[in-house]
Parts: C-alpha cells; sequence; structure tokens
C-alpha cells in the first residue's frame, strides 16, 4: 500500500511536471504573441482619455517589437496628430487620417475638438457623437461634449456626459469639470464632493478653497492650499500626466488666461495660498510666499495677478464682508508680487 501511494505521488509529479513544462512552454509563446496586442490595447486605452504621449510611447514599443504591425502603426499616426499646435496644421493632419479611414472613432473625436476648437458647435456635434457610438470607451468624446453643451447653456447635459467620461476613466481633469458644473447650478455641497475626490492633483485643492474662502472656512482652505503647494514642489506628483495639463482660467467672456509652466502655476498657488495667511492675520507667512512669488521672476506676472484678483473679485461678490481685507491684499502684496524689470 505504502509502494502504490509512492508510485501515485511520482506519477503525479511525472505528470505535473511534463504539464507545467508544457504550460510554461505555450505561455511564454502566448506572452510574446500578446505582447505587442497588449501595447495596442494600452495605447488605445490612453488615446480614449487624451494622454497622447503615453499612447505614443506604447505604439512606438510595440512598432520595436514588431514593425509591420498595422494596428500600432495606424495608434501613433493618430497620436502624433496632437503634437501640431495650431488649428490649421491639426486640421491638416486629422484629414489625412480621415481620408485613410473615416470611420475611425478617435479621428471622429479630432475632428470634433478642431471645429469645437473653432466655435463651430453645430459642426462639432455630429462628429463627436459619432465617435461615442464608434467607440463607447471614448471618454474625450464625452468630456468635449461636456464642454459644447456648457458653452451652449444646457448644463444639465454637461454634466450628464461628463459623468459617463468620469464612469469610463476617473480622471481629476473630469472632477473638476463636473464641479464647475456644479458651482454653475449653485450645488456647492456637490462641487465640493467631486474636488475632494482628486488626490495629488493642486487644481482641485486651489479650486476647492476657494469654496472654503465663500463659506468663511478660511481654516480649511488653508489646509488644502498648503496641500497644493507641497505638490506642486513635488517632482513626483507633478510628473504625473495629468499634471502636465494647462490650467486654463476664464477672466471673461473675451479673456481667458492659461496657465502652462511649472513656475506659473507656483506663483498663483502662492499668491492664493498668501491671500489665506494674510485673511487670517499671518503676515509673516504671507510675505514669505510673496517673497518666493518674486523668487520664481515669472515673466506672466501680470497675467497670474489678473487670475488672482478675478478670483478675489468673486470672493468679495459672494461675501462682500470682506472686501477690505481683498483690497489692501492687493494693493500690498500684488504689486510687490511684480518682477523688478532691469535697465538694458
Amino acid at each position: 500500500m505504502k509502494k502504490l501511494g509512492l508510485i501515485c505521488a511520482f506519477l503525479v509529479v511525472i505528470i505535473g511536471g511534463g504539464w507545467a513544462v508544457h504550460t510554461y512552454h505555450h505561455s511564454q509563446a502566448k506572452t510574446d504573441d500578446v505582447g505587442v496586442g497588449y501595447l495596442v490595447n494600452e495605447g488605445n486605452g490612453f488615446l480614449n482619455i487624451g494622454r497622447y504621449d503615453e499612447a505614443k510611447r506604447l505604439f512606438s514599443s510595440a512598432l520595436t517589437t514588431d514593425p509591420k504591425n498595422v494596428e500600432a502603426a495606424w495608434g501613433l499616426k493618430k497620436a502624433e496628430a496632437k503634437d501640431f499646435t495650431s488649428l490649421t496644421t491639426f486640421k491638416e493632419a486629422v484629414d489625412g487620417l480621415y481620408q485613410q479611414n473615416p470611420s475611425d472613432a478617435h479621428v471622429n473625436l479630432f475632428l470634433g475638438e478642431f471645429y469645437l476648437a473653432n466655435h463651430e458647435l453645430d459642426t462639432a456635434r455630429p462628429y463627436l457623437e459619432q465617435a461615442i457610438n464608434q467607440n463607447p470607451k471614448l471618454a474625450e468624446a464625452h468630456f468635449n461634449l461636456a464642454i459644447l453643451f456648457n458653452q451652449q447653456g444646457n448644463i444639465n447635459s454637461a454634466k450628464s456626459e461628463i459623468s459617463l467620461a468620469i464612469d469610463i476613466a476617473p480622471l481629476a481633469r473630469y472632477r473638476n469639470k463636473l464641479a464647475h458644473g456644479y458651482i454653475q447650478q449653485k450645488h456647492i455641497d456637490a462641487a465640493i464632493a467631486e474636488y475632494e475626490k482628486s488626490s495629488e492633483y493642486p487644481l482641485s485643492a486651489l479650486d476647492v478653497a476657494e469654496i472654503y474662502w465663500q463659506r468663511d472656512r478660511f481654516d480649511i482652505a488653508l489646509i488644502r492650499q498648503l496641500q497644493a503647494v507641497k505638490w506642486l514642489n513635488d517632482k513626483t506628483v507633478m510628473a504625473k500626466p495629468e499634471n502636465q495639463d494647462a490650467w486654463t482660467f476664464k477672466i471673461s467672456d473675451e479673456q481667458t488666461i492659461t496657465l502652462t509652466k511649472l513656475d506659473e502655476k507656483k506663483s498663483y498657488a502662492y499668491l492664493c495660498l498668501s491671500f489665506t495667511l494674510y485673511f487670517l492675520e499671518n503676515t509673516d507667512e504671507a510675505e514669505r510666499y510673496i517673497q518666493e512669488v518674486r523668487n520664481l521672476l515669472v515673466t506672466r506676472q501680470t497675467d497670474i495677478n489678473t487670475v488672482v484678483n478675478a478670483d478675489l473679485d468673486a470672493l468679495v461678490q459672494e461675501k462682500g464682508s470682506v472686501s477690505t481685507q481683498v483690497e489692501a491684499f492687493k494693493n500690498l502684496y500684488q504689486t510687490e508680487s511684480e518682477p523688478t524689470s532691469t535697465a538694458p
């Protein structure tokens, strides 16, 4: 009986070992086969959420392994179309892609983006809707459709579209857009909840801090702004793709200011934090952050001051009792934060 047990155990080992070798061999071949497919799928996933640099990296890696891979080459072409910075050259690149494959969801997204940027909303909408029909996971199409509806004043539809984008990919950029929709409808608690869901995303922390200003919770605003400043000075955090995005501020219907450089974003955050400290009568710390602004020597400091002024004016509009502190801060600190020009 004991011998029978040993024989059975021996057979299990031999058969199991043979199965393991057989499985390993085939899984290795399968991994090699799937490797390129995985890279292409991941690349398409990054296209879906507007992360074109990551998509390019993945498609390029796939082509390094398999230079004749048609899907990888096509994905790379699409991602590279986003390298063109002017609307004219972007449209030329997208038209070339459209001629090759008019049924491609990303190509239709790009056409929708072009017409949206060109303020041709009626032309943009069918392309965006077609892109969604062709690729239900195309979060960027929902995001752009939300922008379109917002520009048309249809806030509920905009919120619905951006919620669909969040369901696909819960990115901080999408959550911020939804929070803005809630603010437009005066659903402030809902806006706060969306902002607070984002981690390691300084813009959300700065945006929600301004709501706490309006609610006379400068203590919480201070915490959020300090966290934003910490993230802005963390190279690992700021290397994340979402933190490479520009920060865009609508000053009026005629004026929009965009901050693209890290030092510009820091300057904006330091000024917002400085105002909170000033309001809380911590003038030494407020002055320290103003000095940080001076040290940055940002060439567009006037634009940044304009953004902060707009934020402070919005605060006064909601909470008139702070007007004295706001005006004192503008006069005392923002003039000091201007870079000193030197004669040639």
